[in-house]
């Protein structure tokens, strides 16, 4: 499963993720970067082996780097060695990340970070709670803390144990954490993690005077959000919020609602403020920076968010963070799908415009008529735009021409064709995106099928533990 594609000038780095769930590295030379572009005029002479999705022929022309088409043909090109190494389902071993800011004239912004991190609470894979601090804490206090998680969470059957490392300096915490803890993890995930927790860390960084770029293996850092290439960040609640149903109503996605209606176990309540707590209660404090983690870590459990993202990640071949976007994974399936079928998508534009982003018009949506209605019916229909697109055959490369609502009839006694209510006509000729979607389709009912048979199979379990 792949974690990240780097391109330098002269080699492309892939780390995936292994059979143990840690992160493996694999690096291929690169003389010239290419891309398919489609042929103009001037490009008469050229070979047109290859075609567009349009059928017009594309040729290779020299570039900077892959684009994101280009990165799909790059993958495909790898010996089958590799590309089944590099994107078998192996699932990260995940940690899970909560920090203590001090809180001085409000709660701090992530942007500013303009007051101290207090700790760091560190839960491992195999039930280790971890906390990084700036007090001390005797190990009466630590086992207390141990004894009280473990209370805590006593219905889930699990133990947990408690270590507490004590530093100097906020520097040296938050130092070590990046360089000596954070190299070590696979996947890294919290709740709002990516939209505080780590920005706070990276703006904090810039005041500290560390710089985070050393972390990663090629000192380069995401765009985005700052993250080191190559390491795993995710935020839980964007997952929770993007992927999971379970909850009906999602009043707020603050952690105390959410643990609370999906674990039955809400955050550790206190009285006053959060910075009284820690200069009063320095044990209960750290004891609730760690539930706060624990908490992440058994949402997870039971509702899988990330699994989800894995998974989608496996499907489309995509790095992990690009498997989040709608348009990414659309634009993956029908780039491999035309790969099949020996075609090409050729770009018409620099590479300079290719990174620039356009805007579409959205779909209709009718305003409803305020107050309050009788005789009013809802509908909802499965898969209802793909099943439509399936229908009718919608697709770029299957659409033939418009025609006139009076032409609608006449046009439809050709057999060879598809014509809508609004006189698109489309060829009968499967597109990509029906074999696409048809494909998506199958693997959606296999995977309900088995979902009714595990929960088939569990209640009838449940019953006969509840006999004996």
């Amino acid at each position: 499963m792949i974690l990240d594609i780097e391109q330098q000038k002269d080699k492309v780095i892939i780390s995936y993720y292994n059979e143990e769930g840690t992160v493996s590295f694999k690096q291929y030379p690169i003389k010239q970067f290419q891309n398919w572009y489609v042929c103009g005029e001037k490009d008469r002479g050229v070979s047109d082996k290859y075609k567009n999705w349009d059928g017009r022929p594309v040729k290779l022309g020299n570039s900077r780097q892959y684009n994101k088409f280009g990165l799909t043909y790059f993958m495909n090109s790898l010996p089958e060695r590799d590309k089944k190494e590099i994107l078998a389902y192996n699932m990260p071993k995940t940690y899970f990340v909560d920090i203590e800011t001090e809180i001085v004239d409000g709660f701090p912004k992530a942007e500013e970070a303009k007051t101290r991190i207090l700790s760091f609470s560190i839960i491992t894979p195999d039930r280790k709670a971890i906390v990084l601090g700036l007090d001390d804490m005797a190990s009466d206090k630590i086992q207390k803390i141990e004894d009280d998680t473990n209370a805590y969470f006593k219905d889930f059957d699990q133990d947990w144990t408690f270590t507490y490392k004590k530093f100097e300096s906020e520097y040296d915490m938050v130092y070590t954490f990046l360089m000596k803890f954070l190299p070590k993890f696979p996947m890294m995930t919290g709740w709002n993690f990516i939209n505080y927790d780590w920005q706070y860390i990276v703006n904090r960084c810039k005041i500290l005077n560390i710089d985070i770029s050393e972390v990663g293996m090629t000192q380069q850092l995401d765009r985005k959000d700052s993250r080191p290439l190559h390491i795993g960040i995710l935020d839980y609640m964007q997952l929770y919020d993007k992927y999971d149903r379970s909850v009906k109503v999602k009043e707020s996605n603050a952690l105390d609602f959410v643990s609370g209606q999906v674990l039955g176990v809400k955050k550790i309540k206190y009285t006053g403020g959060l910075q009284d707590l820690y200069e009063n209660d320095f044990v209960k404090y750290i004891y609730y920076n760690v539930v706060d983690s624990v908490l992440v870590y058994y949402i997870d459990q039971k509702l899988k968010s990330m699994e989800v993202l894995l998974t989608l990640s496996n499907i489309t071949q995509m790095p992990l963070y690009k498997a989040a976007s709608p348009v990414g994974v659309t634009e993956s399936l029908i780039a491999r799908k035309l790969l099949e079928s020996g075609k090409r998508i050729g770009v018409e534009y620099s590479e300079e415009d290719n990174e620039k982003d356009g805007k579409y018009a959205g779909a209709f949506v009718k305003e409803p008529i305020r107050g309050y209605h009788q005789g009013v019916a809802a509908f909802d229909f499965a898969s209802l735009y793909p099943s439509i697109m399936r229908q009718f055959n919608i697709s770029p490369d299957s659409f033939i021409e418009k025609v006139k609502p009076s032409e609608v009839e006449a046009k439809r006694k050709n057999k060879e064709v598809i014509v809508c209510d609004n006189g698109v006509v489309y060829s009968k000729d499967d597109s990509m995106l029906r074999m696409i979607l048809g494909d998506l389709y199958g693997q959606r009912k296999d995977y309900k099928s088995l979902s009714y048979d595990y929960f088939t199979k569990a209640e009838k379990l449940k019953k006969h533990l509840k006999k004996l």
